[in-house]
């Protein structure tokens, strides 16, 4: 009776484990089934709210928050930085950019998968975007392409590419524009819709470009798919776009004609009358040009009703044309004077506008230097009494110390000083040579508007913002691009051609070995050799010319400067005041201190003059 209890015991007690183990199982599956629904709930919340970004915010924000809240009680990392990247989208779109920023740097803290660490550097891009910081943008969005192109998120990077290239494209880097939107165009055969606004881009490039066989195709096919997809919109811009090309470039104005028509009625029926004034006018433009200018008048002057600023005036020019052409003297002179008039009232605001913010900036940059050179002097008080603190204690060291020692120790030491030393002082150089700028700029501008010469102010200050902003920006670095330096020059000799009534000529040239962006030279190092040129070489000189070239052979980088002046004698004597007038100076100790501090970097000036005149020679290796 005994045996068989036990027996009957060990029985019961592997059927309740077996049930136990049983149950186990089924709780576990249970429990990985409720994750796997939870985590399919997210992504079905982050669906909904993506779908009802456009139509419906607050709805969006709803679902957001719900996939976060789920994200955090699961404890998945990924659906939560999947739901901050969606909700840091909404905030971008209500223009919170600081709560948007505080979501995604959230992201950053934590080990994600790429293609999230790809959205959220394109989101952070985004952000800079809007905040008109294209710099930082860039550098984000280009970090996001880098991470996204090792990924298989080609929507994603078709989004970052055009985002590239509508930088490049708002600062004119039309080369940069056209490489990245052309990416974009290659990976956009999942949407039609998107790869549509590439196309439109991308003509656009292109016609900036004079590149008009690429215009050409990319806007048909362009066409071709809107028309596919209905996009009345995207049609009338295509056809305004044609418009223009047809009549300045394709001189077939029948085909300019018939395109604006079309631009014309689609604006119509889409109610986008704000933008009648320039069609209008493309047509009568168009007209004009076939001589037909009845036909001309009449959409003219449907396109002057509402018109303003620099449209209006375009338009009188085109009545005036056109008035003209039909021997009608008297109403072409009203319409002259009306243009005439609107041309000065927008020359006048624009001159008030850069004379206020030029003269801000010279105030503002005045005071600053003074800061810095006083800065700098005490510095250098500093450096000269700490210099002789520790002469005094060498002294007592190298009576202390073996004689070897103290010697080698206190040179090493006086090395150092001096090398400190010639950093400072070129540092207080280089602000003192802004203010020479722009004074220059300032009485310059005064002068002309004084004589009431429009042409000469506006070109003096387009070309003297160039040249501020490259000083203002560079002068603190220590390289800049052959492209930054290139337009620099470029800037400044503009100017002296109107100081010096055209008296000379130049040319740029820069050789297809270099690379203009990437190729870098010392920052205002050609400007003291022009500037030398142009009032040592071609002093009293009639055909004067200057001719600037950048080349590359091997590492060296190397930039001639040459003019066919009465060019001079290089003789001992005149040594000095050669490197006077050159600010050779202050250009042999930016080099030699640059040979100093940066790696592997040796910069060479030679100078070569003869009676028909001199050519200078920099040479810049970086290896």
């Amino acid at each position: 009776m005994h045996h068989h209890s036990f027996k009957r015991l060990i029985t019961n007690t592997l059927r309740y484990l077996f049930l136990f183990i049983i149950v186990g199982l089924n709780l576990l599956t249970a429990q990985a089934q409720e994750e796997i629904d939870e985590h399919k709930q997210v992504e079905i919340l982050l669906e909904k709210s993506k779908k009802l970004a456009q139509t419906a915010l607050d709805s969006s924000f709803f679902y957001v928050e719900k996939a976060i809240h789920t994200s955090k009680l699961i404890g998945n990392d990924t659906l939560l930085a999947k739901a901050n990247i969606q909700k840091s989208s909404l905030h971008i779109f209500k223009k919170e950019f600081d709560k948007s920023d505080a979501l995604l740097q959230e992201n950053l803290k934590k080990e994600l998968p790429r293609h999230l660490k790809g959205l959220t550097l394109h989101n952070l891009g985004t952000i800079q975007y809007y905040q008109q910081d294209f710099e930082k943008a860039l550098t984000l969005y280009l970090q996001a392409a880098k991470i996204l192109e090792q990924t298989e998120n080609n929507q994603q990077l078709v989004s970052t590419y055009s985002n590239i290239g509508a930088i490049n494209a708002s600062l004119k880097n039309y080369k940069n524009a056209q490489l990245y939107l052309e990416r974009a165009l290659a990976l956009s055969d999942f949407n039609e819709v998107i790869k549509l606004q590439i196309l439109v881009n991308l003509s656009n490039i292109y016609f900036s470009q004079k590149l008009f066989e690429k215009y050409t195709s990319s806007i048909f096919l362009a066409e071709k798919i809107a028309l596919k997809h209905d996009s009345k919109n995207t049609l009338s811009t295509i056809y305004t776009n044609l418009a223009m090309y047809y009549t300045d470039e394709g001189s077939d104005f029948d085909l300019a004609a018939t395109y604006g028509k079309k631009a014309i009625a689609l604006r119509k029926e889409l109610n986008t009358t704000n933008t009648l004034n320039i069609t209008y006018n493309n047509v009568g433009h168009a007209y004009l040009k076939k001589k037909e200018y009845h036909k001309a008048i009449s959409y003219l002057d449907s396109a002057s009703i509402g018109a303003q600023g620099i449209v209006k005036s375009y338009i009188y020019n085109n009545l005036k044309e056109s008035y003209v052409g039909l021997a009608d003297y008297k109403t072409a002179l009203y319409y002259a004077d009306l243009k005439d008039a609107i041309k000065d009232s927008i020359t006048n605001e624009q001159q008030k506008e850069s004379v206020a913010e030029l003269t801000e900036k010279y105030e503002s940059e005045k005071k600053e230097q003074r800061i810095n050179i006083l800065d700098t002097k005490n510095k250098l008080q500093a450096l000269t009494i700490q210099q002789q603190n520790y002469l005094l204690l060498g002294v007592v060291i190298f009576a202390l110390l073996i004689f070897v020692l103290g010697y080698f120790g206190f040179k090493n030491y006086k090395i150092q000083q001096q090398l400190d030393k010639v950093l400072l002082q070129q540092r207080l150089r280089k602000t003192q040579l802004n203010p020479h700028f722009l004074f220059n700029a300032l009485q310059s501008i005064q002068n002309f508007i004084h004589q009431n010469d429009k042409e000469k102010s506006s070109a003096y200050l387009t070309s003297y913002s160039k040249l501020i902003r490259f000083v203002l920006e560079k002068s603190d670095e220590d390289f800049s691009t052959v492209e930054d330096d290139a337009t620099a020059l470029e800037s400044y000799l503009n100017l002296q051609l109107l100081n010096y009534d055209n008296k000379f000529a130049y040319t740029i040239n820069i050789h297809d070995s270099v690379t203009e962006d990437f190729d870098m030279l010392p920052t205002l190092i050609t400007q003291p050799f022009v500037e030398n040129a142009i009032l040592h070489g071609l002093k009293d000189s009639i055909n004067g010319h200057i001719h600037v070239t950048y080349f590359k052979k091997n590492d060296t980088l190397s930039v001639t400067i040459t003019d066919n002046g009465r060019g001079f004698e290089i003789k001992k004597e005149d040594a000095k005041r050669l490197h006077k007038s050159m600010s050779m100076e202050i250009i042999q100790e930016q080099l030699k201190s640059l040979n100093k501090t940066s790696k592997n970097f040796r910069g060479v000036v030679a100078i070569d003059s003869s009676t028909k005149g001199t050519q200078v020679t920099l040479s810049f290796t970086n290896t």
